[in-house]
């Protein structure tokens, strides 16, 4: 693993992990140092975490450097388990949604360290990669695209080992992905979202929408598994904690991780997570339903319950409202 001299350290940070901490200039603040929260990981913060749970681990887990971001920051998988199926598992492609690293971190500590039995058979029935933060300088910045405001979930239809990728963030995921071959991909956002009693609210209030491939070149296997990983998660999680689950209304362009790894022959699920940090005392009930619904798909998966269930029924997941009727923190764009 590539250690680099740190030309700025975080104030308050404890002290650097495996990775150091790659900050790329001493000139600049950026937005995740100058508000610290609780409801978000600067990179550096993440590093020590990865590094922390491969320390306390009591099973098999790796921390792997994948590639690097624009700016120099390490892009890591982490790998729990010993299984034969391999899941894949990223989030932040959008720097400005944080809650599916929080959720992510949250769960590789319960998988590396519990002697559940949950834990215990994912950890011997699969293998679970995570990229937590997969695009770290547009964290830094709490931005949606990179450190050039490119949209790294617009740059996945670009071959292996390709030099033109203006995402070097989604090239390395491109890269390992395909090399990693895995069943299944879930890709994790946050939404913003449509709360109850705003203005313009349509009377709903879903706390997340999912999808699978709809491309047309997508593998119909694939979108089959898509499918019934959509349906696994609207039998066991809507109304689990008052979550209610709705579908995403995304498109079908070929540049979209969803689509993207389903042409690949993947199953492939989008999870976006609704409320962001404009809505504080919803973070919490927002990342214990992001893992709730990793961990369905997990156990799911090792229980081959998951390949019983009617993909057919995924058309009856109702639809998201339309965007245009919805509030969306921090103006960001209303869509994957």
């Amino acid at each position: 693993m590539k250690r680099r001299n740190t030309l700025k350290l975080i104030s308050g940070m404890a002290g650097i992990g495996t990775f150091g901490t790659s900050i790329v200039s001493a000139d600049e603040t950026w937005p995740r140092e100058e508000k610290r929260s609780q409801r978000w990981f600067s990179h550096p913060e993440l590093m020590d975490q990865l590094d922390n749970i491969q320390q306390r681990a009591r099973a098999n887990v790796t921390l792997e450097e994948i590639g690097e971001s624009i700016e120099g920051r390490e892009l890591v998988v982490t790998t729990v388990g010993s299984g034969d199926t391999d899941i894949f598992i990223v989030t932040e492609q959008h720097g400005g949604e944080p809650h599916g690293t929080n959720a992510m971190v949250e769960e590789l500590q319960h998988l590396a360290t519990s002697g559940k039995e949950y834990a215990e058979k994912v950890r011997n029935e699969l293998t679970v990669h995570i990229l937590p933060q997969a695009n770290p300088d547009g964290a830094m910045r709490n931005q949606r695209g990179n450190a050039e405001g490119i949209d790294m979930n617009r740059q996945h239809h670009y071959p292996v080992g390709a030099t033109n990728n203006p995402s070097p963030e989604a090239q390395a995921m491109i890269d390992y992905v395909t090399d990693l071959n895995p069943l299944w991909v879930t890709d994790i956002h946050c939404q913003g979202g449509a709360f109850s009693g705003e203005k313009d609210n349509p009377g709903h209030y879903y706390t997340s929408s999912i999808y699978w491939p709809t491309n047309p070149e997508a593998d119909p296997e694939a979108v089959e598994l898509s499918r019934q990983l959509n349906v696994a998660m609207w039998d066991q999680v809507d109304g689990y904690a008052n979550a209610q689950l709705s579908r995403y209304p995304g498109g079908t362009g070929a540049e979209i991780a969803r689509n993207a790894y389903g042409i690949r022959g993947y199953g492939s699920v989008l999870m976006e997570m609704t409320a962001t940090h404009e809505h504080p005392a919803l973070s919490g009930q927002m990342i214990n339903q992001c893992r709730k619904q990793i961990e369905v798909m997990l156990e799911d998966t090792v229980d081959d319950v998951l390949f019983d269930r009617d993909p057919d029924r995924a058309d009856n997941i109702p639809d998201r409202p339309a965007r245009t009727a919805w509030k969306f923190a921090w103006d960001q764009p209303p869509h994957e």
